[in-house]
C-alpha cells in the first residue's frame, strides 16, 4: 500500500513538469508568429551587426555582380580561404560583361585552386545569360534570378537582400544554426523538414527593410558567437529570446549527422619525359575536371570518383599507351601525393616513365594529349594535385631528366 500511495504521489508530481514541457514546446513551435518576438529579434540582432560585422571585400558597396561571385565562391569554402581568390578574380574579371566574353580556359585558370570547378561554369553561364537576357543587368526578381545557371534558393536570397536590400530569406550553415536554436528545433538539419522549418522561418523574421543587414547578420552571429560547439551565449545579442537557451538545450541542437568516413582510392601516374618536355592529357566534358589537364593517370583500387578505371586491371605503361599512344618504360615511384574530392580520400602514387615510342592519340574520357614545357604546365587549367605535381616537376626537371 505505501509503495502504490507513494507512486501516486510521484506521479501527480511530474504532471507539472510534463505540462511545463509540454506548454514550452508549444510555445516555440510557432514562436516566430509572434510579432513581438520577432520584431525584438530584428532589433537586436541589426544593432549587434552595426558594432560586430565582419569586414569582407565583396561587403564593400552592393554590386550585384561581385555579390553573386562571392556567393558562388562561398559554397564549401570558407570566407578566409576565399578572399584572395575574390580579389585575384575581380582583377581579371571586373564585371560582368568581361567574364560572359571570356574563354573558359582563363575562367577555370583564375578559379584554380578554389575546386568544385562546376562553380566556375555555372558562374560565367549565369554572367552570359545576365548579358544575353537581361541587358547586362541582374534581374530582381525572384523567379529571374533563380532561373540564373548554378543560383539556387540561398544564393537567390542573398543577392536580392544584399544588393537590393529586397526581403528575400536565406538559410545557410550559419543562419540554420541560429534559427534552429532560437526555436529549440530538434531535428536533424539535413532532413527535408527541419530544412522545410528554417525556411519558414527565416522567411518570417526577414524585415521588409534593412534585409541586407538582417541576413548578414544572421550568418555573422553564426559565425561568430552561435558556434557549432559552445555557443557564446553570455555575448549573444538574442539570449533572453532564444529558446534553445531557455530549456538548457543550446549545446545539444542543432542535430547534424555526421559525415560518412571517406572512400578511399589508389591512383598511379606517370610522369613521361621526352627531350625536355613532359606528357599531359585535357579530359573530356563531364565529370570531374572536365577539359582540365593532368598527367597519364589510371585507377588502381577502391572507388573511382575520376573514371579512371581501364576495366580489366592493367599496368601504368599499358594504361598510359591506351590515354595517349606513347609507349613507355615506368620507372620508379618519385612521389606519394593525397588530395581530397567529394567523399574520397585519394593516394596518388607517382612513377617517372621514359617515352619509347608511338605517336600521340588521345584515348577514353580524354579531348587532347600533348607534349609541353614543364613552364608551361603553370598555363594550364590543373586540379589541385596535378597543379601541386607540376611545380614539383617544374623544380626537380633537371634531376627527372637525368634518370
Amino acid at each position: 500500500m505505501g509503495r502504490k500511495g507513494t507512486g501516486g504521489r510521484l506521479k501527480n508530481q511530474q504532471k507539472p513538469f510534463l505540462n511545463c514541457e509540454l506548454e514550452n514546446a508549444n510555445q516555440v513551435r510557432d514562436q516566430d508568429l509572434d510579432r513581438s518576438w520577432m520584431d525584438s529579434v530584428r532589433q537586436q540582432l541589426i544593432a549587434w551587426y552595426e558594432g560586430s560585422q565582419r569586414d569582407f571585400p565583396w561587403r564593400r558597396g552592393n554590386d550585384p555582380y561581385r555579390i553573386l561571385v562571392s556567393e558562388m565562391m562561398l559554397v564549401q569554402t570558407t570566407a578566409a580561404a576565399v578572399i584572395p581568390y575574390f580579389e585575384r578574380f575581380l582583377r581579371r574579371f571586373p564585371d560582368v560583361q568581361t567574364l560572359a566574353s571570356a574563354d573558359e580556359a582563363d575562367v577555370l585558370k583564375a578559379w584554380e585552386g578554389l575546386g568544385y570547378y562546376r562553380r566556375a561554369r555555372h558562374l560565367q553561364a549565369a554572367a552570359r545569360t545576365i548579358v544575353d537576357r537581361h541587358a547586362g543587368q541582374m534581374p530582381r526578381e525572384l523567379d529571374a534570378v533563380r532561373a540564373l545557371p548554378g543560383v539556387g534558393r540561398y544564393v537567390a536570397g542573398a543577392i536580392l537582400s544584399f544588393a537590393f536590400d529586397l526581403p528575400a530569406p536565406i538559410v545557410e550553415a550559419n543562419s540554420q544554426r541560429v534559427l534552429a536554436r532560437l526555436l529549440a528545433w530538434r531535428g536533424d538539419l539535413k532532413t527535408s523538414a527541419s530544412q522545410t522549418r528554417l525556411w519558414t522561418a527565416a522567411e518570417r523574421l526577414v524585415p521588409p527593410r534593412e534585409a541586407s543587414k538582417f541576413n548578414q547578420a544572421l550568418m555573422d552571429l553564426g559565425a561568430l558567437v552561435c558556434t557549432p560547439r559552445s555557443p557564446a551565449c553570455l555575448l549573444c545579442p538574442l539570449a533572453s529570446l532564444c529558446a534553445a537557451r531557455r530549456l538548457g538545450i543550446q549545446d545539444s541542437v542543432p542535430v547534424v549527422t555526421p559525415r560518412p568516413r571517406p572512400l578511399a582510392v589508389t591512383e598511379a601516374c606517370a610522369v613521361v619525359v621526352r627531350e625536355g618536355t613532359v606528357l599531359v592529357v585535357q579530359r573530356s566534358d563531364g565529370g570531374l575536371w572536365s577539359r582540365f589537364w593532368e598527367f597519364p593517370t589510371i585507377n588502381l583500387e577502391g572507388a573511382d570518383p575520376a573514371g579512371r578505371s581501364c576495366g580489366a586491371s592493367v599496368s601504368l605503361s599499358e594504361g598510359v599507351e591506351r590515354l595517349t599512344g606513347i609507349r613507355v618504360r615506368v620507372g620508379p615511384e618519385i612521389k606519394t601525393l593525397t588530395y581530397a574530392v567529394t567523399r574520397h580520400r585519394v593516394v596518388l602514387r607517382v612513377h617517372l616513365a621514359q617515352a619509347r615510342s608511338g605517336s600521340l592519340q588521345p584515348g577514353p574520357g580524354l579531348v587532347d594529349a600533348r607534349w609541353v614545357a614543364t613552364a608551361e604546365l603553370a598555363e594550364l587549367p590543373l586540379g589541385s594535385a596535378a597543379r601541386r605535381l607540376a611545380a614539383w616537376i617544374h623544380q626537380h626537371f633537371q634531376e627527372l631528366s637525368g634518370h
